[in-house]
């Protein structure tokens, strides 16, 4: 039996996702995705075009899937000064899995292999914190907190240091009062 003609774009990232987990990085290829996806290598090439493509292709994935839990949070502050860095505290109350932390390891090996793959990242880092700067009555200490939970995440996702829950909680209250301290940009008048 021949290998499938169509590629659903969901089986072929979790194969991606397979591969570099059974093999690492290193032995991430298209070969290799392709196998794993059961399609023909030419299907992926005509895709994703390269290697770098398809790492770029898998880091799209996992941020759409972030950003579709971060929209699911937000609607508990939509309307509310600082939504959208009382979403992204919020969404950080859960700890890292070790599943969690593989996976941003391997992106983090993507960012480095790959222009594009930083790019994505990049874009994705500077509408959030444009977000919070046009939200906040003080851009400033907004973006201040913003980079402490990056501190704090950065920590944990690269498996540096993990908080126990209480601390966690703790550091992140503080935070979020911080959030909810900023009256929120005024609207603009008319």
């Amino acid at each position: 039996m021949g290998r499938k003609r169509t590629i659903d774009r969901d089986e072929l990232m979790k194969a991606v996702e397979a591969v570099a987990r059974r093999d690492g990085i290193g032995g991430l290829s298209i070969d290799a995705v392709a196998k794993e996806a059961g399609v023909s290598k030419s299907s992926v090439v005509y895709d994703c075009e390269s290697k770098a493509g398809l790492m770029a292709a898998f880091t799209r994935y996992q941020l759409a899937h972030h950003r579709a839990k971060y929209d699911e949070a937000h609607t508990r502050f939509e309307g509310q000064p600082n939504a959208c860095l009382r979403t992204l505290i919020e969404t950080f109350r859960t700890a890292p899995t070790d599943e969690d932390i593989a996976m941003a390891l391997m992106l983090s090996v993507g960012m480095g292999a790959s222009t594009e793959c930083r790019d994505i990242m990049r874009d994705e880092m500077r509408r959030d914190a444009e977000q919070i700067r046009a939200e906040a009555a003080e851009p400033h200490k907004m973006l201040r907190t913003l980079l402490t939970l990056h501190g704090m995440a950065f920590l944990e996702f690269y498996d540096l240091h993990r908080f126990d829950e209480t601390t966690r909680n703790e550091l992140l209250d503080e935070l979020m009062a911080i959030a909810e301290s900023d009256k929120g940009a005024s609207p603009l008048q008319d």
